[in-house]
């Protein structure tokens, strides 16, 4: 909400351990775009992890129209569960390792132009997924992906970005088996076991392929892209079909859209959440919709969304 008497008010909140940060002169340049547009903006820096999501909630409260996270996808979905259910927007100057959200929505990866578009951009209110009750932004993957998020070194992440996920993933994949979890979708059995499923808001994965190439950021709905087989071949045909973009072909492949999944499994299923390893213990993924305002790029032409944008 804007403030009644005074220019419209951001927060920039910068996660100052993100790959990829861009440089003081780059974020000073940034922040001198704000003030000509008549911006009154502040800046806060996370201090730990969930930080971001107390910044972004105090300046929702405080009347403040926009929050900008620069940082990678992990502190984006942070701040958007600090804004879920106010009229305060949010949008990425991207830094971090792959920035799928800022892909999705026509953000550019530069700080300056990042706020360009920004300033310049259309506010759409999208949906967001809720995992044993936290929010997620883009998706959740469970099974063999919240094992590699889990198991990737936070030391080669900084330093090798998506390379240390990709040998992480070859290392967990010689070992991992199908896991014994009982799946159902809006209420309906659909599987008994799974190498890995993704539930999603969007259709980018890893900056590289679309595991959900169905998906709409507005419709309600998460995407279930759920994976059989038996261990490494399966896992290596699987990721073959993924880069090929035919893998919805696959007997082994189940593909939905639904609003409530429920997993039944005898432990904690290792998860992520935008990159973010979490256990999925009460195993209920679900649609959140309408929960957040974004900003897009301004005449964005998308598949992943079905409404049309809002006036600034």
């Amino acid at each position: 909400m804007q403030a009644p008497d005074g220019p419209p008010r951001a927060l920039v909140i910068v996660n100052p351990v993100a790959r990829n940060l861009p440089s003081r002169r780059a974020l000073a340049r940034a922040a001198a775009l704000l003030t000509e547009a008549g911006w009154q903006a502040r800046w806060q820096e996370t201090e730990a992890p969930g930080h971001a999501t107390e910044l972004a909630a105090r300046a929702a409260h405080e009347g403040h129209r926009l929050v900008l996270v620069c940082g990678g996808d992990g502190t984006l979905r942070e701040a958007a569960c600090g804004l879920v259910g106010t009229d305060t927007a949010l949008a990425p100057i991207p830094a971090g390792t792959v920035n799928i959200w800022a892909r999705e929505t026509g953000i550019p990866l530069r700080a300056e132009a990042a706020v360009r578009t920004v300033l310049t951009g259309e506010r759409r209110r999208v949906d967001l997924g809720r995992a044993d009750g936290r929010h997620f932004l883009l998706m959740a993957g469970v099974g063999l992906d919240g094992r590699i998020a889990a198991r990737v070194d936070p030391r080669a992440k900084r330093r090798l970005g998506a390379t240390a996920y990709a040998i992480t993933a070859v290392l967990e994949s010689l070992r991992w088996r199908p896991l014994p979890v009982t799946v159902r979708a809006d209420g309906e059995l659909v599987s008994r076991d799974a190498l890995m499923l993704v539930a999603a808001n969007t259709r980018n994965y890893a900056g590289l392929v679309h595991v959900t190439p169905l998906a709409r950021a507005d419709d309600g709905l998460l995407d279930l892209c759920l994976f059989r087989g038996d261990g490494l071949r399966d896992i290596v045909l699987h990721a073959l079909m993924v880069a090929l973009g035919r893998h919805l072909r696959s007997p082994k492949v189940l593909y939905r859209q639904v609003q409530r999944l429920e997993l039944e499994a005898a432990s904690p299923l290792p998860m992520q959440l935008d990159g973010d390893p979490f256990a999925l213990d009460g195993g209920v993924i679900e649609a959140a919709p309408a929960s957040l305002w974004a900003v897009v790029r301004r005449g964005l032409r998308s598949p992943l969304f079905l409404r049309s944008a809002t006036p600034p």
